[in-house]
């Protein structure tokens, strides 16, 4: 087993980010749902860790959007986040990865860098090494061998893969971090983006600066 794989599952151009839908509409959405996709991605392929970097999704327009090489496109088969993952995994294993990190398509301040660490993280070997959200998800997660817990995700999944690494006996890191840390859900989110990257120096910051970011009275209480 030698290769490092990365897996990032795209619900779909629209279908993503409807927690944002009273605040944008259908092709707002897709723009900035394309933006975030382009700075994770970006990220990802200039950390050289990963011989594969994949993307997931039911939806075949994601696919049809990639602008580079270097990244695959999977078609979701079963339905749902975790189904994605566990898809993802059990290609993985056929291919012998030696690892598959799930990295959530919504967390524009990655740097590459971030993704070296945690690959470096910990010794060799049987283990899953998180970073979590602000909000008790579980935004980047690599498991070692592929598919050795099986994915959790929705609320508070962080503190349930935690769990199943300490029954599988395996050991479990966390990275604190404050930008893979970040990630985007709401209209608050997008407005500490604009705080966060004031000058537009990522896609989803210039992204954001397209939309008329005042919150209404119902947001401001």
């Amino acid at each position: 087993m030698t290769d490092n794989w990365a897996v990032i599952p795209v619900k779909g151009l629209t279908e993503s980010k409807t927690r944002l839908s009273s605040s944008f509409q259908g092709d707002k959405r897709r723009v900035l749902v394309e933006a975030l996709l382009e700075d994770v991605l970006s990220s990802i392929i200039r950390s050289r860790v990963y011989e594969t970097v994949m993307l997931i999704s039911p939806d075949e327009n994601v696919g049809s959007r990639l602008r580079s090489q270097e990244v695959s496109f999977l078609k979701q088969t079963g339905v749902g986040l975790n189904r994605a993952i566990e898809q993802a995994n059990r290609l993985a294993t056929q291919k012998h990865a030696r690892s598959l990190t799930t990295i959530l398509a919504d967390i524009p301040l990655a740097e590459p860098g971030d993704f070296k660490e945690l690959l470096s993280m910990g010794t060799p070997g049987r283990k899953v090494v998180m970073a979590p959200s602000l909000k008790g998800g579980t935004n980047v997660m690599l498991t070692s061998p592929p598919g050795v817990i099986s994915p959790s995700y929705g609320r508070w999944s962080y503190s349930k893969h935690l769990r199943q690494a300490e029954i599988n006996g395996l050991n479990a890191y966390s990275i604190s971090n404050s930008r893979i840390s970040f990630d985007i859900d709401t209209f608050s989110d997008l407005m500490e983006l604009r705080r966060r990257d004031p000058e537009g120096k990522t896609a989803s910051g210039r992204a954001a600066e397209m939309f008329k970011l005042v919150p209404s009275p119902a947001r401001i209480r």
